[in-house]
């Protein structure tokens, strides 16, 4: 059993009581009812070493990368070193991926260490806005008092800033490409932040964990969609802190480490975004959730109805992981692939089968969203490659995805929201993308940190439009 990342982990005769949101789950469909397929391919380059649950950019073809961790799954003991401090990732990393380069630059000695450790968390929010990237909480060391908190911190960081200085093109000190605010409305890991107008930011769900975790600890769910306007000019970063939405924390919105993703429907009489939020852990009753929540641009949050026999109870792909969203303006339907990581359900010789400690998987899903905004999940016949392990469990094939990252091909159409225009793209197969790092693990279920790894591989993703 993992709980990986701030995790909540129970006794193994709890899990096996474990219930869902819903008792029931939506079938899964075939990809065959859908107008595309998907490949995997690994490409070849790969990061100088592993990395996951980090925060990402795009600036002038170039991704950057920082924040994470370098090592795999959290350990499970009762000490307090199941997220080892000198695990965290402290460097930049700035990858082109025409050239195939990857350079890195370590943040030690170049800013201060209570700056470097807000940079250097786990699970932060994040969203890139022109040349800048706003980056909220996360959790981590505060290396001053040895103590392990989720951060308060809201930054704004340059990223053309950044590539110059991991690429030694500035004299400028690091310190100037970054700057920081601290309000208790940014304490918050594992969700997601996102801004669907010019001047509302939206941080959505996840928790505030505190102190060292171990198993059995829990966090403080924020249970809400928290609110504010970030005011920059370039020099004076300040925000005004709004009501959240639902006033009153809401019990079905207790959701972490979940895919938040920006979709398109069609309403008032044109196709506008929102977000989605699909699945997360953990219920109440330690289960998983699978009623899916439609968020608003001004935050407002709807679920339908869990005893709805036609609502989607999310069988697959559960947890944090690559994410891509197509919609297609002639049919108004949204479709959202999901990339491995963690899953109830799981396909085995062509038989469904479910696993309530969530195992690693290599399955992608892609949730179909039609005109009428019903919802069904489809099965991909593509998966992740099978790449076999050489050191823990040798020969076993590695299971990807979860907190790994997706960089979209720029050569694609995209909406402001950064969802692929699908009547755009060329009949038959167009490479769309790339996965980035993650955890790689080599067995579906494990609590032993010597079974997983942060993974290095770099894969590519091709669309083939039928």
């Amino acid at each position: 059993m993992r709980r990986f990342l701030v995790g909540l982990a129970m006794a193994s005769t709890l899990l096996l009581q474990a219930d869902n949101q819903t008792p029931t789950l939506s079938p899964v469909l075939s990809e065959d009812l859908l107008p595309f397929t998907v490949e995997v391919t690994q490409a070849d380059f790969m990061l100088p070493n592993g990395l996951h649950s980090f925060a990402q950019a795009v600036y002038d073809g170039k991704w950057v990368i920082f924040s994470g961790r370098v090592n795999g799954l959290h350990g499970f003991s009762a000490d307090d070193n199941n997220f080892p401090p000198d695990e965290q990732n402290r460097a930049i990393y700035v990858i082109d991926h025409h050239n195939k380069s990857v350079l890195y630059r370590d943040m030690q000695g170049s800013l201060a260490q209570e700056v470097i450790d807000t940079l250097s968390v786990s699970n932060p929010q994040f969203y890139q806005k022109g040349d800048t990237l706003y980056m909220t909480g996360g959790y981590g060391i505060d290396t001053a008092t040895g103590k392990f908190s989720t951060k308060d911190v809201l930054s704004a960081i340059n990223i053309p800033g950044l590539i110059d200085w991991v690429e030694y093109k500035t004299n400028k000190p690091l310190s100037s490409f970054i700057r920081q605010v601290k309000d208790e409305a940014f304490r918050v890991t594992g969700g997601e932040m996102s801004s669907l107008c010019d001047d509302l930011s939206l941080l959505v769900f996840g928790q505030n964990f505190d102190g060292i975790y171990y198993d059995g600890t829990n966090g403080d769910y924020t249970r809400q969609v928290r609110r504010f306007t970030i005011h920059d000019d370039g020099k004076t970063l300040r925000a005004d802190i709004k009501d959240p939405i639902p006033a009153v924390p809401y019990p079905s919105f207790r959701r972490r480490d979940l895919n938040v993703v920006p979709i398109m429907e069609y309403r008032q009489g044109k196709d506008r975004p929102a977000l989605m939020a699909y699945s997360g852990v953990f219920t109440e009753t330690i289960g998983i959730w699978t009623v899916p929540v439609i968020i608003m641009p001004d935050g407002s949050c709807l679920m339908d109805n869990p005893e709805d026999p036609n609502t989607l109870k999310q069988a697959m792909n559960n947890y944090v992981s690559p994410t891509l969203g197509l919609y297609s303006k002639k049919s108004r339907e949204m479709y959202t692939m999901l990339f491995g990581g963690l899953s109830y359900g799981y396909f085995d010789e062509g038989g469904f089968e479910t696993d309530p400690e969530v195992p690693f998987v290599n399955h992608i899903t892609t949730i179909k969203r039609d005109a009428f905004k019903k919802q069904t999940q489809h099965l991909m016949k593509g998966e992740f490659p099978v790449i076999l392990s050489q050191q823990s469990n040798p020969g076993n094939p590695l299971l990807f995805g979860t907190g790994a990252g997706f960089f979209a091909k720029t050569n694609a159409e995209f909406y402001s929201n950064g969802v692929v225009k699908f009547d755009k793209l060329p009949k038959g197969k167009t490479h769309i993308g790339y996965i980035v790092g993650g955890i790689m693990s080599t067995l579906p279920n494990t609590s032993e940190n010597s079974d997983s790894a942060a993974s290095p591989y770099i894969f590519k993703v091709y669309i083939t439009k039928k």
